[in-house]
């Protein structure tokens, strides 16, 4: 929900890839926790995330290449070449046709070069039995590749990617899971300090050292994501459904809401058209939100689902899980 707000309105504030921050978290948490326990091999587990990420991501790509080439009035920033078109498909970083930042065609689609090649450097990781000793291993190719970053200060869209200390919050997920299996961190009150205190230290994003030291280890995300963990149980109490479909729904969310958001813009336009005001434009946030929202919670119900389902249908439940 950051993402979508971030596009929506906040898009001069780094609301949204804080958002992204916090899901990488997620993810080496979650790709940690679930596969501890379980005898997976390297193939079996590349397997899996290639069907959880790829087919939608493809999807979503193959709709808005449909509408550059055949509606590109209806866009703002999509420029299509045989080149980005090929590395956007295949997860290869390269450099916006038209926002020159490092992102496919699909901008949301960067933080799924990230996710790519964290899976391909776990699934390589799986080889190593020792739980603690892949943990390490994991550990120092990340810092090795982020430390190489920040001593070479590569330019290349490749190279600045992979060297990027954004790696390094897969590593804290997962320290945070071999944190969480080993210790109990079940409490209110350090669920409730954790989460106030990696919001605070991101909304000031003091000037100096410590920022630096905020964007290159990622303490805010990480102090949040520990803070839910340390409430889990008692969210558990009061579940709320809808939020429970939000979370489930995240991945179609994410890749959906910009179209949705585009959606709502141009429709607006026309009923806007005569009048302008701050009631109007709060009310504008108000259903674009909702409705990207709705949107991607229904391309989550009617495409997502019955596309896993085809895949492996004895690994989906009544409720997938949002990883």
């Amino acid at each position: 929900m950051l993402v979508v707000l971030h596009h929506l309105y906040f898009s001069d504030t780094q609301l949204g890839p804080f958002g992204v921050k916090i899901f990488f978290v997620i993810s080496g948490f979650v790709m940690w926790h679930t596969t501890v326990a379980e005898n997976i091999s390297t193939m079996v587990f590349w397997r899996r995330r290639i069907i959880r990420i790829v087919p939608l991501y493809w999807i979503a790509l193959s709709i808005l290449l449909a509408v550059a080439l055949s509606a590109s009035q209806y866009l703002k920033s999509t420029a299509i070449t045989p080149e980005n078109v090929l590395k956007s498909f295949f997860f290869i970083p390269h450099f916006h046709a038209v926002q020159k930042i490092v992102a496919p065609i699909l901008i949301p689609g960067w933080s799924l070069n990230y996710e790519m090649f964290f899976y391909f450097v776990f699934g390589i990781a799986l080889l190593i039995k020792l739980d603690r000793l892949r943990a390490i291993a994991i550990g120092v190719l990340l810092w090795s590749l982020v430390l190489l970053g920040l001593w070479f200060d590569p330019e290349g869209a490749v190279a600045s990617t992979y060297t990027n200390p954004a790696l390094l919050l897969f590593f804290n997920g997962l320290i945070l899971a071999m944190i969480y299996r080993t210790y109990n961190i079940d409490s209110v009150v350090l669920g409730l300090i954790l989460i106030c205190v990696g919001a605070v230290s991101y909304a000031l994003r003091l000037p100096g050292n410590f920022d630096f030291f905020e964007n290159f280890v990622g303490l805010a995300p990480v102090m949040i994501v520990a803070g839910t963990l340390a409430l889990e149980s008692t969210l558990r109490l009061a579940p709320n459904r809808v939020l429970h479909t939000i979370g489930n729904a995240s991945y179609s969310i994410y890749l959906s809401h910009l179209f949705f958001l585009r959606i709502s813009e141009l429709e607006w336009r026309r009923f806007a058209a005569s009048g302008s005001g701050e009631m109007l434009n709060l009310a504008y946030v108000v259903v674009a939100f909702t409705f990207a929202i709705a949107g991607g919670i229904a391309v989550h119900y009617f495409v997502e689902r019955p596309m896993l389902n085809l895949f492996h249908p004895s690994r989906i439940s009544s409720s997938t899980k949002p990883a």
